[in-house]
């Protein structure tokens, strides 16, 4: 190789290392960003599990009281 092919060489490197780290950037961002979506649906359905956990306790409630009173 002779200088000129191993400058190219050197810039094309330096090219796809920074193309390559710019990808695993916006990648780990996207990933952070999912991650964070992912807790927060999580977080709603454990909510919504246990308003429907007391929504069902009432109803039986309710019922039994209905029950006793006949």
């Amino acid at each position: 190789m002779n200088e000129n092919e191993i400058k190219n060489l050197i810039v094309t490197y330096q090219k796809k290392l920074n193309d390559f780290l710019s990808q695993s950037i916006a990648m780990e961002a996207k990933v952070l960003t999912l991650t964070q979506q992912v807790e927060s649906l999580t977080s709603k359905i454990t909510e919504q599990e246990n308003e429907l956990v007391k929504l069902r306790k009432s109803k039986r409630t309710t019922k039994n009281i209905d029950s006793e009173a006949f």
